[in-house]
């Protein structure tokens, strides 16, 4: 009798376990669903109290986490949200994305073989810069993920853009071909001088209302009033230089905010493949301690108010080979050729 009520007592116990384990799973479930409904760029588009007892069917099994992993992946999936990503905080390891690429809002059918994408992705590959014939400098800006030191980043753009300024380069090549993202306010802080100073960009809604501006001031880079890096104001470069963009199908996310800032700036031109599609401001909202939300928030928008809700177009259009020496570089040769005409 007593090992059966020490068997019985054990069992309730359990279950209770189980329940307030389910029940705190939820609390954060609904956390997750109420923010999203607040910042969506697409909530508008989208019956809440439906959804929201769909994803508790798909999340009434939960005993972790990751298991709420269908439950969020209805949810993109139902916003549209092809850049939605829902991670855990911790380790940044992915617990819900979209999956419904039949439905995509901007379907984009070109082809994104595997080989190319660990290439682009490569952790390993590092900001580069060059010197090149004829006095023009190049710097190929890579992807920087969320982990890194921001400052020691940028700083390491900027000091190649003043090192070569001080050596007279005239003519410049920006390469976000292999730029798949990441944390943008290193690439554009460090590039800032190069683009110039004044209004480079808006964040949009959907119906492109303006939410907020993106400037340069003083060689930082202001992304809605936010200077999340602070750089001296160096180099100061007086003129306008001549500046080719290259972009390919793999530039995606913060490298098309990069690309965006670019767009307008006078004697600047684009060449290579149009963007990934990818031009949506995602937050950063850490939920319950344990959740990181990256929800579209609103559509890249340029100087001149033009809004990319498909993908950053070019102004040459030549295919991506990946080469590994620049002077075989279609799209290195081609732009270079359009920097030394008068």
């Amino acid at each position: 009798i007593i090992r059966m009520k020490f068997y019985i007592t054990c069992f309730f116990i359990c279950q209770t376990l189980v329940v307030g384990c389910q029940s705190n799973l939820l609390v954060t479930l609904d956390s997750i669903i109420e923010k999203t409904k607040q910042i969506s760029m697409y909530s508008a588009s989208v019956n809440w109290d439906s959804l929201t007892i769909r994803m508790h069917q798909k999340a009434e099994n939960a005993q972790s986490v990751e298991d709420l992993q269908p439950a969020f992946e209805l949810m993109l999936n139902t916003l549209g949200d092809h850049h939605g990503r829902i991670m855990l905080a911790a380790n940044y390891t992915l617990i819900g994305a979209f999956t419904d690429w039949d439905n995509i809002r901007t379907k984009d059918t070109r082809e994104k073989d595997m080989d190319t994408w660990k290439i682009v992705n490569d952790t390993a590959a590092k900001f580069e810069y060059a010197i090149l014939p004829n006095n023009i400098g190049y710097l190929k800006i890579m992807g920087i993920g969320p982990w890194v030191d921001m400052q020691v980043e940028a700083t390491k753009i900027r000091a190649a853009l003043s090192e070569m300024y001080n050596k007279n380069i005239e003519h410049w090549i920006i390469d976000l071909r292999y730029n798949a993202g990441g944390n943008m306010n290193p690439m554009v802080a460090g590039i800032a001088p190069l683009i110039g100073d004044g209004i480079v960009g808006y964040l949009t809604d959907v119906n492109h209302n303006i939410l907020f501006e993106w400037e340069i001031n003083q060689g930082n880079f202001i992304y809605d009033s936010v200077k999340a890096i602070d750089l001296p104001n160096q180099p100061q470069i007086k003129t306008n230089p001549k500046v080719a963009v290259l972009t390919s199908r793999w530039t995606t996310s913060s490298g098309e905010v990069v690309a965006t800032t670019l767009k307008g700036r006078d004697n600047t031109r684009f060449f290579g493949e149009a963007t990934g599609g990818f031009a949506t401001n995602v937050s950063w909202e850490v939920i319950n301690e344990e959740i990181l939300l990256l929800i579209s928030t609103g559509v890249y928008t340029d100087r001149n108010k033009i809004a990319y809700t498909i993908n950053i177009p070019v102004d040459v259009e030549l295919p991506f080979v990946i080469e590994k020496n620049i002077s075989n570089d279609i799209g290195v040769t081609t732009a270079i050729k359009w920097l030394l005409e008068e």
